[in-house]
């Protein structure tokens, strides 16, 4: 008899000594790309446990850019993680992208399936169709792979930080995901970097030609190359997404999951004949 796990009964990761769950309440699981010391996440999950049961799984360092990735994984070697003080909120530090702690949390790895995921509150907006770069968005988008509704929302940056404003938006967004019915949905919401009383308003928005995102990379020296990308047409669209936020407006976008492309004619001989004309001259 082979030692080998058999992989149909080995297939979650089960996290022991969580805190007492209020089983009336519904589960969110959150995650970002900047970090689980991130404050956005920590004000986020501050936020959202006054009304739901909230379990933290986000990467222990910086992932900005990581897209739906789930980086190199081992099922074999298993993946690091650690328990994080989060002010009373079970909350853990994966060592991989946010795309991979949704997986895992899809798979039992931090306790019931979540009703939403909810990824943020990321440090600068993720705008246009470069989102697909966002690993904030990309933890959205994720979870709906896995079965569940995706949510993630994203602050302009200002100085100081005016994250009360994007807590308040994403709770309301997520009130508003809960309530829906139908298809799993996956939501991008953009906040503008001014006082609540000054904001214009929450619009449905188009993703802009190309928007924008910021990435982190670290070297093994520990040392941190961080720039943002943008498109020369950025904003040029009255109605996108980066348009709206620089007009004061609290943006909401939703995203459909990967789709392929079909054709009338389903024979795709062009691909093949070559082949077999090549086997013929060896």
């Amino acid at each position: 008899m082979s030692d080998q796990p058999d992989p149909q009964v080995a297939e979650n990761i089960v996290v022991g000594d969580r805190p007492a769950r209020n089983p009336g309440r519904k589960r969110l699981l959150l995650t970002n790309d900047d970090g689980v010391d991130s404050e956005g996440i920590r004000l986020l999950a501050e936020g959202l446990a006054r009304s739901y049961d909230v379990v933290v799984a986000a990467p222990a360092r910086d992932m900005s850019g990581s897209g739906t990735g789930i980086g190199r994984f081992d099922p074999d070697a298993g993946v690091d993680f650690r328990r994080v003080r989060m002010g009373g909120i079970e909350a853990y530090a994966v060592d991989g992208p946010p795309g991979l702690a949704v997986m895992a949390g899809a798979l039992g790895a931090f306790g019931p399936r979540a009703d939403l995921v909810v990824a943020g509150i990321n440090a600068g907006i993720n705008t246009g169709h470069s989102v697909i770069h966002s690993g904030t968005v990309g933890a959205a988008l994720t979870a709906r792979t896995f079965g569940s509704r995706g949510l993630a929302v994203s602050l302009e940056p200002s100085e100081p930080w005016l994250w009360h404003s994007a807590v308040t938006a994403a709770e309301a967004a997520v009130t508003w995901l809960l309530a829906q019915e139908g298809p799993n949905l996956v939501l991008n919401v953009n906040v503008p970097a001014v006082p609540a009383e000054d904001i214009a308003g929450a619009r449905w928005a188009e993703l802009d030609r190309f928007g924008y995102f910021r990435v982190a990379v670290a070297d093994d020296e520990g040392h941190k190359l961080q720039f943002s990308v943008g498109g020369e047409s950025m904003g040029e669209d009255d109605s996108s997404d980066t348009a709206l936020v620089r007009q004061r407006f609290i943006t909401v976008t939703s995203l459909s999951p990967l789709e392929s492309t079909s054709y009338e004619d389903r024979d795709a001989g062009w691909l093949w004949s070559p082949l077999v004309s090549s086997a013929h001259d060896r």
